[in-house]
């Protein structure tokens, strides 16, 4: 499993759209908050809004919030909708490989499948109201540092 730009930023955005609670975040805030560049965030906002995790609202007052609450969203939802399969088996076909490697093929097949079996029930464990909880605990403690 990877973690792009694309999935960091994702990851990022839907954090802020959680701390903003019902409040509609612009791209130009979302871009200057997060400092992700403009174009990456349009690129980001569409992928999420594709998987229907957030909406947007047109005009000089809109933006864009989550499409429900935050806590019934899992990280597995969000890297998904930013990457596609947690652990894509395309490349792990032993139909077209020589003969001596088609079983250790099928066999690292399985293996890949029980690990992204895993990761996906971890994944899907972990909602994007406790990565703002989170959140919002290092900005709290950070807010009591002082620095001489």
């Amino acid at each position: 499993m990877r973690f792009s730009k694309t999935t960091d930023y994702a990851l990022r955005v839907m954090v802020a759209l959680a701390l903003a609670n019902d409040e509609k975040l612009s791209l130009q805030y979302l871009s200057k908050r997060e400092r992700i560049p403009r174009k990456f965030l349009e690129h980001v906002i569409r992928g999420l809004k594709t998987a229907e995790l957030v909406k947007s609202t047109p005009g000089p007052k809109g933006g864009y919030q989550l499409m429900r609450p935050a806590n019934l969203i899992s990280v597995s939802h969000i890297l998904q909708a930013a990457q596609g399969p947690l652990m894509p088996l395309d490349r792990l076909d032993s139909s077209t490989a020589p003969l001596h490697l088609k079983e250790p093929i099928d066999r690292l097949r399985q293996v890949v499948k029980e690990i992204r079996e895993f990761a996906r029930e971890k994944l899907e464990s972990v909602t994007l109201s406790e990565l703002a909880a989170v959140h919002e605990i290092n900005e709290a403690h950070e807010a009591f540092m002082y620095y001489i």
